[in-house]
Parts: structure tokens; C-alpha cells; sequence
């Protein structure tokens, strides 16, 4: 088995970026969740096969992987740092031949799980500067 790794810290409340790593389609555009068919128009469709809210981990499957991988299973899980700081670690584990994991490094760690995690963390932040302004012009 292979695994690949990307981790990050995102200064977003765990619990937002929770919130937002359920939709795939709500922050990044390559991926879709799989329920019953395709929801959207997507490079990579995922079938959740797994959610737990109280350790908030995600985990899934890629019923036809865009990738020359078997037996994949992915996850993605939000650990709260502090009150505005969150860690998030993405994970797969696959078999591939052992000849092209560097290629997947490339093709799976840095063009998909990097790029997703670039993509949650910014609309972390956006979402959390909504919520202050609204909450501004709300006590105005």
C-alpha cells in the first residue's frame, strides 16, 4: 500500500472549516461528492463512505479514479489548534505500481490534496470575514 500526505494549518474555527470541507463543490472545483450520480460536472467524483462530526473526519473512496491507483481511500480530517486556528491533514492510501508513486506525489499530493487544501483555506477565510462583517453591521 501507498500513502500520500498533505497537511496544513488554517486560521479559520475548526468547526467552519468542517462545515465547508462536507461540500466539495462549495470550494473546489475539480472535486464532486458522489451520491446515487454525479452532482456536478467534475475532474475527480468522490463517494463519501464515511463522516464522523465528532472527530471530523471525512473519508472516501473514488469510484473511477483519474489515476493508474486500485483499492484507494482517502481522508480528510480538521483538528482544532486553538479557538481561530485549525490543522487539516488529507490522506490516501492505494495501490499503484511502485514505479509511478512519484508521479502520484506530483499528480495526487500537489495537484489535488495541496491544491484543495489552498482552496478550503481561503474560503475559510472568506467565510469568517462574511460572518464579522455581517456580524459588524448587524450590531451597528
Amino acid at each position: 500500500m501507498s500513502r500520500i500526505i498533505r497537511r496544513t494549518f488554517v486560521a479559520a474555527p475548526a468547526d467552519l472549516v468542517w462545515e465547508l470541507l462536507q461540500d466539495f463543490a462549495q470550494w473546489h472545483p475539480r472535486l464532486s461528492i458522489y451520491s446515487g450520480g454525479p452532482e456536478a460536472d467534475a475532474d475527480i467524483v468522490v463517494s463519501v463512505q464515511s463522516q464522523d462530526d465528532e472527530t471530523r473526519t471525512l473519508t472516501y473512496t473514488m469510484p473511477e479514479p483519474p489515476f493508474p491507483i486500485t483499492n484507494d481511500r482517502a481522508s480528510v480530517q480538521v483538528q482544532a489548534f486553538s479557538d481561530t486556528t485549525c490543522h487539516v491533514e488529507w490522506s490516501a492510501e492505494f495501490e499503484s505500481d511502485p514505479g509511478i508513486i512519484h508521479l502520484l506525489e506530483d499528480q495526487l499530493g500537489d495537484d489535488v490534496f495541496k491544491l484543495a487544501l489552498d482552496r478550503l483555506a481561503t474560503a475559510a477565510h472568506e467565510r469568517q470575514a462574511a460572518d464579522v462583517a455581517a456580524a459588524a453591521s448587524a450590531s451597528a
